[in-house]
């Protein structure tokens, strides 16, 4: 059985292993609707029992395939988080917004809203993709400098979520609409900045803590500090860690260097010598952070889906993390 971990604030129980579903948006791969609900009907029967999506992946397509396999689970048996900060418009121009990357994606054209109204449409319109009653976890997705540059539209979009839609979060969690609401994105430098301005119970941190990226003193000290829990996204890195090729795969949305794959290929060493998948190590570094509550693996067949939760549950010796820890993995 998966281990389950405590958002602090809150005290809502979580998987320490959540179920990523940009893969069933169609993310770098092509799934039709049945191979897709199949990935998650899989994980429901192994025992999968958290599951994250967001209207950004496949612009509306995955948080409708997510919906329908979890049509027959009850919904207080798992906990289901999405995200905000993207309002999606029907599209009237011929292609599709973002189909080099989310193949096949739904036509909607995506807009930023931050606002108090822009975020309680967006959740609105979740809850009816889902077909849900509710959604334990909102995230505030791909706010921040990442996503946005550094440019007064970025500093724009912030001010309107801090005046404004934090408002909305805070509402919706009072009402009970909600039990728990923070940031999504792929860095901690607007998390950091979002902890002075309201009261975040989780943030979902992607790409940024992992065997390839270990050190993050300052953030997590804030987050002990504010008892704001973590969930650490990408725990592969865009599946570099997992990768046998420096021609496979992708890290940080891109080609894998070989400066980093040489780092994969030191760390893969020791996994090996203890005889532990470099996937299993991957996966259950982060939960050794006690502020991370869950890891969240994206999937796109059911073998990953296996795979993935044999992993998280794998007996990893003490020596292991020693030995990357000698190599200033720590």
């Amino acid at each position: 059985m998966i281990k389950t971990n405590i958002i602090k604030s809150t005290g809502t129980n979580i998987p320490s292993l959540t179920l990523g579903c940009s893969g069933i948006g169609n993310l770098y791969h092509r799934l039709s609707n049945t191979e897709a609900i199949n990935v998650v009907e899989e994980a429901i029967k192994m025992g999968w029992r958290s599951f994250d999506v967001a209207p950004h992946y496949g612009s509306s397509l995955a948080e409708l395939r997510l919906g329908l396999a979890l049509r027959n689970l009850k919904r207080n048996d798992f906990i289901l988080s999405t995200k905000v900060g993207r309002l999606l418009m029907p599209r009237t121009e011929d292609g599709l917004q973002n189909g080099n990357e989310f193949y096949d994606e739904n036509p909607f054209n995506r807009v930023y809203d931050y606002s108090y109204d822009g975020i309680m449409r967006s959740y609105e319109d979740s809850i009816r993709r889902l077909g849900t009653r509710r959604i334990d976890i909102l995230y505030v997705h791909d706010i921040g400098k990442y996503a946005h540059g550094a440019t007064p539209e970025e500093r724009k979009y912030f001010k309107t979520l801090c005046e404004s839609g934090f408002k909305a979060l805070e509402e919706l969690k009072k009402n009970g609409q909600i039990k728990a609401y923070g940031i999504g994105a792929n860095e901690t430098e607007i998390m950091l900045e979002a902890m002075d301005y309201a009261n975040l119970d989780i943030v979902l941190l992607a790409q940024r803590y992992n065997l390839l990226e270990p050190r993050k003193e300052e953030f997590f000290a804030k987050c002990a500090k504010y008892n704001v829990s973590v969930a650490a996204a990408a725990v592969f890195a865009s599946g570099a860690l997992v990768k046998k090729s420096i021609t496979e795969g992708h890290y940080e949305y891109g080609k894998i260097t070989p400066q980093v794959f040489k780092r994969i290929q030191e760390i893969s060493k020791i996994c090996d010598n203890h005889g532990v998948p470099i996937g299993a190590a991957a996966l259950q570094f982060p939960l050794r952070n006690k502020n991370v509550v869950s890891v969240v693996c994206g999937v796109t067949s059911t073998s990953q889906v296996k795979k993935n939760y044999e992993w998280a549950q794998w007996d990893i010796p003490d020596e292991l993390w020693q030995d990357l820890a000698a190599i200033d993995i720590y």
